[in-house]
């Protein structure tokens, strides 16, 4: 018994439903570290100068040398160039000497442990603000884009779909069909996998130093750019993806060549280590790796793309075969259909899984744009898996006459095009911060402190200038404040006297803020306990001489 072109058919309309829920069902690959908190914090003005610069993000980070950047108020570097782990996803480079007064620049780009890139930068002051370099501050550059981003994204693009095409056309042909291994269309169709595999694999080794570089295509041909890849975890498993498939190759030849009884069951079980060890190639560098509960989401991250690969690449196999070969054995068909089944729910089972673990809660699916998202894709597959049903249905009743071929046509053709739309918004999706990490970002201390500033005129010589007032960090509990005092023309102003007190909305204070000089201008004290949240009135008293003095009154809101 053989399949006919009737059932062919009904492969190709379900192929579209199984795209589809192969998108759903997997993770987004981007879950970026995010920078939740620093020592010192982003725009704080203190009073000495620090030994060191401490960056605390979300996930882990790869560090080298260029990893985190101190730059002065002229743009020159003033770090030691070798930052370390401080523990609790925290990470510390040292300075070199002690920082006159000014605005400095931390800048850092990293390597999160989901093998993206993130980059960013802030800056802090001592002693007081100033102006600096135009060029200290670096622009954050977004790595998926330009010549190289898009190089790269398309070599992962089609090293996923090799894997696909070869584990699920290898699956097919050892457990559905082995005598299928004599066709050369088959054969071909393997080795198009592992070509495919094979190539973007050294196209992603070849970009990765420019891609999580400067993006300059000139660093493509860069050996030492190419020999730092080499040594990071990516690189590394690189490396093993290209040993596996050498292996893989060697296998595949042995066993097409020989017809010695287990000879199959050898191929099954060899090869089902081989696509398990080349699927932890992927699980190990990206975003399985990175976030909570990594030792139970990389072995899950396998199994969801072995999975996805046995019925997706399989499809594609048994479709063309059906399209281009006079008949396929009905038994390999339903031998298929069995492995198919299990995928699919093994699909189901480590998606969602997948989708909880990069959305953490169920208000995140609300209150974030990554859950939005996934909400709408969510809602696109069901439609999808609806219409699917219903196709399946009609090509049943296909060789009845019951339904026309331009019928079921359309039916396909909705699929196809609901399809698109949902890989478009997976497409988004893949782009889009994690909604875990989003709020990891939201819910961490705000680095933000609270700044004023006044102007004044105390009526005597020289007793005109303004006042920077800053409240660092702005909460409830112990704060640190700084007043900077300076002349109309900018320069520091060394007035005699300072005063300062803080009376609350709801009738507290006023509560004497113990400033005390710190230098030329600037005022400070540290460890100031405001006891509660809300808005609070400073009054700020600038003495300018003997007799002269001036007090400004600005509101504050303390979080």
């Amino acid at each position: 018994m053989t399949v006919t072109v009737s059932r062919a058919r009904r492969w190709v309309a379900v192929l579209p439903a199984g795209l589809a829920l192969l998108v759903a069902g997997a993770s987004p690959a981007d879950a970026h570290a995010v920078l939740t908190g620093s020592t010192p914090v982003r725009g704080a003005v203190v009073a000495d100068a620090p030994s060191r610069v401490v960056l605390t993000f979300t996930e882990e980070i790869a560090l080298t040398s260029d990893a985190v950047r101190v730059l002065d108020p002229a743009g020159r570097r003033v770090d030691d160039a070798r930052p370390v782990e401080a523990g609790g996803g925290s990470y510390a480079v040292g300075l070199r000497g002690r920082l006159p007064r000014g605005t400095y620049t931390v800048a850092y780009r990293v390597v999160s442990a989901d093998s993206h890139p993130v980059a960013g930068a802030f800056t802090f002051s001592v002693g007081a603000p100033s102006a600096t370099s135009a060029g200290a501050v670096p622009a954050v550059r977004d790595p998926d884009s330009g010549p190289v981003g898009w190089a790269y994204a398309t070599a992962r693009f089609g090293a996923y779909a090799g894997m696909v095409l070869l584990t699920g056309a290898a699956c097919f042909l050892v457990v559905c069909w082995p005598q299928g291994r004599d066709r050369n269309l088959l054969r071909r169709t393997v080795a198009a996998g592992w070509t495919a595999l094979l190539a973007c694999t050294l196209a992603l080794l070849v970009l990765r130093g420019a891609y999580t570089g400067s993006g300059d295509l000139g660093e493509v041909t860069d050996v030492t750019r190419l020999g730092e890849v080499w040594g990071t975890r990516t690189g590394v498993l690189f490396g093993v993806r290209l040993g596996l498939l050498a292996a893989g190759a060697v296998m595949w030849i042995w066993w097409r060549r020989t017809a010695a009884t287990g000879a199959t069951r050898v191929a099954l079980v060899g090869g089902s280590l081989l696509e398990a060890a080349l699927a932890w190639t992927w699980a190990g560098a990206e975003h399985a790796s990175a976030g909570p509960q990594t030792a139970v989401a990389v072995p899950v991250d396998v199994v969801h793309l072995l999975a996805a690969g046995t019925w997706i690449g399989g499809l594609c196999l048994l479709t063309t075969a059906l399209m281009r070969l006079d008949s396929v054995p009905a038994e390999a068909v339903a031998r298929f259909s069995r492995v198919a089944l299990v995928s699919v729910g093994v699909l189901v089972a480590t998606g969602l899984y997948q989708s909880w673990r990069q959305v953490g809660s169920l208000p995140a699916l609300t209150e974030t744009r990554f859950g939005l998202l996934l909400l709408a894709k969510s809602a696109g597959v069901a439609l999808l898996l609806c219409l699917g049903y219903v196709s399946r249905r009609r090509t049943a009743r296909l060789g009845s006459g019951q339904v026309s071929v331009r019928t079921l046509r359309r039916w396909v053709a909705t699929e196809a095009v609901l399809g698109v739309a949902i890989l478009a918004v997976t497409t988004v999706l893949t782009t889009t911060k994690p909604a875990r990490s989003e709020q990891a970002a939201t819910t961490s201390p705000a680095v933000a402190v609270v700044s004023v500033e006044a102007s004044f005129d105390s009526g005597g010589p020289g007793g005109q200038g303004k006042a920077d007032i800053v409240v660092d960090p702005g909460r409830v509990g112990a704060n640190a404040v700084h007043v900077t005092v300076t002349d109309p023309s900018g320069k520091l102003l060394d007035v005699p006297e300072i005063r300062a007190a803080l009376t609350s909305s709801g009738g507290i204070g006023p509560l004497p803020v113990p400033l005390r000089r710190a230098s030329e201008g600037h005022w400070t004290v540290s460890g100031f306990q405001v006891p509660t949240p809300g808005t609070w009135e400073l009054a700020l008293t600038v003495r300018t001489s003997d007799i002269d003095q001036i007090t400004l009154r600005r509101p504050l809101d303390v979080r």
